[in-house]
């Protein structure tokens, strides 16, 4: 079946070169001239890709893509905004819109055909994985939630690495829920555009939020591992209270087999909430006295909680380089071993998070990878820790040996 283009540009000439140049694609292309028209013209029949303008009378392309990402049904169709604004703001407005590509104009037919076509297979092989979020299934899960009491320690990048190691170790159904409402970086690490987050169902009641409304918003990294990305800005999570997160969390948990959740640094209720449910906390600290001390008063809380010492797992980050605090003067203070230390690789993280491609995805062959893998198999449902899974994986065998004594 021939695949849909929508072209939404006030320029004539532009609609015609864009026309022109696709043609190897095969596309059935048509036009909007103007944002609104090209809004009522998606809504009415949903394309398979968009391309659309900035600077075009009653709407911009900006808030174009918006409005289109509010409707489920356009949650997943590639938009290229193709503008020429070519400032790194423009580029940035056009990805918190939600777009996923952001061309110069005048524009080289070639690579317009290119970044097409990449967008269009992603498209394909996201609609491919993507879960369905319908009937109730058995699923005994595993709950992880990754917590600090101080910033800057690694929780966004352990939780996007440890949720695409449970999904690559054990190919089972795993999520990334981004709960650092005010800063969440998740679809950053994972490079994905902002379409569609936790705002986006701040008006439902938490009573009347099902499978569907909830489905619209989860998001798919092109390794199948699921996210729900943090809002935008901080002030759109204003409305996002506790109750929906039951909600959302107790629909979510017999739909898959790992959640993963990256927390923010405190104990409001939402914190609170998940740590409870969490059947594993992995406490990120790093190796400075700041940060052991918010991991003592992190313990210590635990402690009044009443959670199991066993519940808890402690992962020391070299992030900078330098005079570290032994490991020894660490595990004293805490009175407990820690269970996994990162090694100081700054290029290798800061090019993962500018890149948007987690280490265990775009670099599985540096050994801190088959770390987080063994770690990741350590803290698996404990009926994966004793048995293969059905489909034996490489990202197993490298580890079986140790996970299995």
């Amino acid at each position: 079946m021939m695949k849909r283009l929508l072209v939404i540009d006030d320029e004539k000439l532009y609609q015609r070169m864009i026309e022109r140049a696709v043609e190897p694609l095969g596309l059935e292309v048509t036009f909007a001239d103007d944002g609104e028209k090209g809004v009522q013209a998606a809504l009415a029949n949903p394309p398979d890709i968009i391309i659309c303008d900035v600077m075009m009378p009653n709407m911009s392309g900006y808030e174009v893509t918006r409005r289109l990402r509010r409707d489920p049904r356009l949650v997943h169709v590639p938009i290229l905004i193709l503008t020429a604004q070519v400032e790194l703001s423009n580029k940035l407005e056009a990805f918190e819109a939600g777009a996923d590509d952001h061309m110069a104009k005048p524009f080289e037919p070639a690579e317009l055909v290119a970044r097409l076509g990449v967008l269009l297979r992603r498209s394909e092989m996201l609609r491919s994985v993507q879960p369905l979020l319908t009937a109730q299934q058995e699923i005994k899960n595993q709950v992880i939630a990754v917590h600090s009491l101080r910033g800057g320690t690694g929780c966004s990048s352990m939780a996007v690495n440890l949720g695409i190691a449970l999904q690559k170790l054990w190919s089972a159904n795993t999520i990334v829920l981004d709960l650092v409402l005010t800063a969440g970086q998740v679809a950053l690490m994972l490079d994905a555009s902002l379409k569609r987050t936790w705002a986006d169902i701040s008006h439902i009641k938490p009573e009347e939020l099902d499978c569907d409304a909830l489905g619209s918003i989860v998001g798919t990294h092109e390794s199948g591992l699921n996210f729900i990305a943090a809002p935008t800005y901080p002030s759109e999570a204003e409305l996002l209270t506790p109750e929906l997160f039951e909600r959302a969390f107790s629909l979510l948990r017999g739909r898959y087999e790992y959640i993963v959740l990256d927390l923010p640094h405190d104990y409001s209720g939402v914190t609170l909430q998940m740590l409870d449910a969490a059947d594993v906390i992995v406490v990120m600290l790093a190796p400075e006295l700041a940060s052991v001390r918010a991991a003592v008063a992190a313990l210590d809380t635990y402690s009044r909680l009443e959670y199991p010492p066993e519940k808890i797992k402690f992962v020391l980050n070299h992030t900078f380089e330098g005079r570290w605090l032994p490991r020894k003067k660490i595990e004293s203070a805490l009175h407990r071993q820690l269970e996994l230390v990162i090694p100081y690789t700054p290029d290798l993280f800061v090019d993962a998070i500018n890149l948007g491609q987690p280490v265990v995805f775009g670099r599985p062959n540096e050994p801190v990878c088959e770390m987080f893998q063994y770690f990741a198999g350590q803290i698996s449902k404990p009926e994966h820790q004793v048995t293969a899974p059905a489909a034996v994986t490489s990202t197993w065998q490298q580890i079986a040996r140790r996970l299995l004594g």
